[in-house]
C-alpha cells in the first residue's frame, strides 16, 4: 500500500526539526568534550563562586628555604644551571616519525619568542628561573604576553613566583581563569591560554604542584636550628648556658643592675674566659645539656642526606666522590643526565610542544621543539653499534639475504653499495666426469681403526691455516662487538645496585640480573656465520681435489647453543657485580659509592675468560659447518687434525690424524665443536678434514 505524500510544508518544517537536532546534538558533544567529566570541587563553586582560587601550600616558606640552606641552595642550583645550559631546536616533524629523518626549522616566531622570551630575560635565565620555581614548589607559571591589537599572536614570555598566581577552579569547566596578584595585592585576571604551568603532580590537588622542599620543610627548619644553637653557643663565650642561684629575691633596681654588668663583662666572644665574681652568695649552675648530647655531628650529615634522597640527587653529583677514575666519572656524568636532566628536560618539552606551539595556530601544526641530548656521548657504544651492525649485515648477506633489504633492516648509510656475488657452479659429484686427482693430506692415518695414534708430522698445512685465519677474525669483530653489549649490561646492573643498597636489602644483591636479548641475537648471527664461512671452505677444499660438494643452506642446533652462552655470560657479570659489591658494602656507605666502585671493578675485568666461551662457540659453529658440507658424501674419508691446538693435550696428540669409520664417527667426536676428550675443553681448535683420494700405502 502507498504511502500518502506529505505536503511540501510539512515537509520542510521536518527537515528544518531534523537539523536543528542535529546541531543540538552536535553543540551538546561539543560541550561536553569540554567539561571534566568528574567534578573537581564542589557544585557550589559554579554558582557565582568561581572566583574561589586553589591557594598554594606554602611556596613562599619554601622559596625562602633555597637561600637559608646550604644543601639545598647548591643542590637547586646545579639542577637549574643544568636544565638552562642545554641548547633547544625547533623540528618539523617526518611522515617516518623517526627524529633522524626531522628537519631543521631555523625561521619562525615560536622560535624567535622561546630564544629571546622579553626584552629583559634570556631562554636561559627564563628556564633558570622557571626551574628553580618547580624544584622548589613543584610548579613554574609562565605568563604570555599578547599583542593588543591582535590577541592570537604571543610576543613574550615572563615568569611569575608561583605564591602570586592561583587558579579559579570549576566543577565543569575545571578551570575558567586565572588570578595573578601583585606585590600591593592588586589582582590581574588572565585568560586559560595567557598561562603556562609545569607541575609536579600533588596527589591531593589538581590544580597545584608539589616539590620534595614541601616534604622536608621540617628538617630545613631542624638543621637551621642546630645551627642558630651553635652560632649563639659561640656568640656566649663557647660555653653552655646555665643558672645564677640567688639566696633572697633581688630587686628591680638590684636585677636590671647585676644583669647589664653580666652582659657588659662575659658576653661575646671578646669577653670569653674572663673570671666572673658573683656577690651575696650567688651561685652560678650549668645547664645539664652539652654539645655531645645535642649530637649536632650526626644531625649536620642527617639533613644533606634527606634532602638529597628527596630529590633523588647522587653523592657524586655534588663532587662528594671517594673513590674514582675516567671510567666511574664518566658513568656518574651519564647517570646524572639521566635521571635528573632529562625528566626535567622533558617537562618543559611538553609544555613548549602541547601548550606554547599551538598558540601560532596552522603555522605551528607539524612542528615541535626539542632539547639538544644531555647525556654524553659513549664513544664505546658507539663503535659497538658500528661493528655490530658490520658483522650482522656480513652475517645476513652470508646467509643468503640481498644486500639492499639488509642496508634498509639495519637503517646503514645509503653510500654504502651492494654487489650480487655471482650463483655457485652446479655440484659434482665423486665419479661424474671432470673429477681429478689430488694429493694425499700431509698425515695419513696408521689404520682405519677409531682412535689409533697419530703421526709425528704436526705442522699445519695452507687449509687449516686457512680455517684458523677464519675463525680469528670471526672472534675478535665478536669480540668488538660484545663489549658494546657488556657495557649496556652494566648499565642496567649499576642502577640494581644502588636501590637494593638504598634499601638495606642486601641478599638481593645475589638475585641481579642482565637482559640478554642483545647478546643471543648477536651470537646467534656470529655463530651463523662462522658456520656458513667454514662450510664455504670445506666446500673449496674438496673442490681443490676436484669434488664439488653443496653448501648446505642451514646448520642444526647452532641457536640453542648461542642463547645458553649469552645468559651463561650475562648470569656470570651480574654475579661479578654482586660479589664486588658485597665486598665494598659496609653500613653507612653511600649506594652510589658501592655502584661506582662495582663499575670500576666490571671495566677492569680481563676478557680471557669471555674470549674462551665465545671462541669455543664459534668453533662449534665452524665444526658443524664443515662436517656439514661432507655428510654422507660417497668415498670420502674423515679423519681428525689437531694441528691448531697452541697446546696439544695427550687425548688431543692420540686423535691427530685418526681415520675415522664414518661420519658419524667424526661427527661423535667433533660435532660439539671441540673433541670431546680435550683436557684443555674449550681452547680446544680441533677439527675434522674430509679426502677422496685412496691412500698411500693402504
Amino acid at each position: 500500500m502507498l504511502r500518502p505524500q506529505l505536503a511540501p510544508q510539512r515537509q520542510r518544517r521536518r527537515r528544518r526539526r531534523g537539523r536543528a537536532a542535529v546541531r543540538d546534538l552536535i553543540s551538546t558533544l561539543t560541550r561536553a568534550s569540554n567539561k571534566a567529566p568528574v567534578p573537581y570541587v564542589p557544585a557550589s563553586y559554579a554558582n557565582g563562586l568561581s572566583h574561589i582560587y586553589s591557594e598554594p601550600k606554602g611556596a613562599e616558606a619554601e622559596m625562602r628555604a633555597y637561600g637559608a640552606n646550604g644543601t639545598l641552595f647548591g643542590l637547586v642550583n646545579r639542577l637549574m644551571t643544568t636544565t638552562g645550559s642545554v641548547g633547544w631546536k625547533l623540528w618539523q616533524k617526518a611522515a617516518s616519525g623517526k627524529k633522524e629523518d626531522r628537519k631543521e626549522v631555523t625561521r619562525h616566531l615560536a622560535l624567535n619568542v622561546w630564544n629571546k622570551p622579553n626584552k629583559f630575560f634570556t631562554q636561559r635565565r627564563l628556564i633558570e628561573s622557571g626551574q628553580q620555581h618547580n624544584d622548589l614548589t613543584g610548579e613554574t607559571w609562565l605568563i604570555v604576553a599578547r599583542n593588543p591589537l591582535a590577541r592570537s599572536i604571543p610576543l613574550e614570555l615572563w615568569p611569575v613566583r608561583p605564591d602570586r598566581i592561583r587558579p579559579a577552579v570549576h566543577p565543569q569547566e575545571f578551570i575558567t581563569g586565572y588570578i595573578y596578584t601583585g606585590p600591593n595585592g592588586e589582582q590581574v585576571p588572565l585568560e586559560i591560554d595567557d598561562v603556562i604551568p609545569m607541575f609536579q603532580p600533588d596527589p591531593e590537588n589538581h590544580y597545584r604542584g608539589l616539590g620534595p622542599v614541601q616534604a622536608l620543610l621540617r628538617t630545613i627548619d631542624s638543621q637551621k636550628f642546630s645551627e642558630e644553637w651553635n652560632r649563639n653557643f659561640f656568640r656566649n663565650s663557647a660555653k653552655p648556658g646555665g643558672v645564677i642561684e640567688v639566696e633572697e629575691r633581688l630587686s628591680d633596681e638590684e636585677f636590671n643592675e647585676f644583669r647589664d654588668r653580666w652582659a657588659e663583662s662575659h658576653q661575646g666572644l671578646s669577653n670569653a674566659h674572663r673570671v666572673a665574681i658573683l656577690e651575696n652568695g650567688m651561685k652560678w649552675v650549668d645547664a645539664k645539656i652539652s654539645q655531645r648530647e645535642m649530637q649536632f655531628a650526626e644531625l649536620a650529615e642527617i639533613a644533606p642526606n634527606r634532602i638529597r634522597e628527596a630529590f633523588g640527587f647522587p653523592q657524586f653529583a655534588q663532587g662528594i666522590v671517594e673513590d674514582v677514575n675516567r671510567a666511574s666519572a664518566e658513568a656518574s656524568d651519564a647517570m646524572y643526565a639521566k635521571w635528573l636532566a632529562v625528566p626535567r628536560l622533558d617537562r618543559w618539552k611538553d609544555a613548549l610542544n602541547s601548550v606554547f606551539l599551538p598558540m601560532f595556530g596552522d603555522t605551528a601544526a607539524n612542528l615541535e621543539f626539542d632539547y639538544d641530548d644531555p647525556i654524553p656521548p659513549d664513544a664505546a657504544a658507539q663503535n659497538a653499534e658500528r661493528e655490530s651492525k658490520a658483522t650482522a649485515a656480513k652475517t645476513y648477506i652470508d646467509a643468503g639475504f640481498d644486500g639492499d633489504s639488509v642496508k634498509t633492516a639495519l637503517d646503514l648509510p645509503d653510500t654504502l653499495k651492494w654487489e650480487k656475488p655471482e650463483p655457485p657452479a652446479p655440484p659434482v659429484m665423486p665419479g661424474q666426469p671432470g673429477q681429478a686427482d689430488a694429493k694425499p693430506p700431509a698425515k695419513k692415518p696408521a689404520a682405519l681403526r677409531l682412535w689409533n695414534a697419530a703421526p709425528d708430522d704436526t705442522e699445519p698445512d695452507a687449509d687449516m691455516e686457512q680455517v684458523q685465519a677464519d675463525w680469528e677474525e670471526q672472534l675478535a669483530a665478536l669480540l668488538v662487538v660484545w663489549a658494546g653489549i657488556t657495557a649496556a649490561q652494566q648499565a642496567e646492573l649499576l642502577p640494581q645496585v644502588i636501590a637494593i643498597v638504598a634499601a638495606g636489602d642486601i641478599a638481593a644483591l645475589a638475585a641481579l640480573t642482565v637482559t640478554v636479548v642483545t647478546a643471543t641475537a648477536v651470537l646467534t648471527a656470529a655463530m651463523a656465520a662462522m658456520g656458513a664461512r667454514a662450510a664455504r671452505r670445506m666446500a673449496a677444499e674438496a673442490a681443490a681435489q676436484g669434488v664439488q660438494v653443496p653448501v648446505p643452506v642451514s646448520l642444526p642446533g647452532l641457536d640453542p647453543i648461542a642463547e645458553a652462552v649469552a645468559q651463561l655470560l650475562g648470569e656470570g657479570l651480574a654475579q661479578a657485580a654482586g660479589k664486588e659489591a658485597v665486598r665494598v658494602y659496609a653500613p653507612g656507605v653511600a649506594a652510589e659509592q658501592v655502584a661506582l666502585q662495582v663499575g670500576a671493578h666490571l671495566e677492569g675485568l680481563s676478557d680471557a675468560y669471555l674470549r674462551e666461551q665465545l671462541g669455543a662457540a664459534l668453533t662449534r659453529a665452524q665444526n658443524v659447518g664443515r662436517l656439514e658440507t661432507v655428510r654422507d658424501v660417497p668415498q670420502t674419508i674423515y679423519w681428525a687434525s689437531e694441528t691448531l691446538d697452541r697446546n696439544t693435550c695427550k687425548p688431543c696428540r692420540e686423535i691427530d690424524g685418526t681415520e675415522f669409520e664414518s661420519w658419524k664417527a667424526a661427527w661423535d667426536a667433533y660435532g660439539g665443536g671441540t673433541y670431546r676428550a680435550c683436557l684443555g675443553r674449550n681452547r680446544c681448535r680441533g677439527t675434522v678434514r674430509a679426502t677422496w683420494n685412496p691412500r698411500a700405502g693402504a
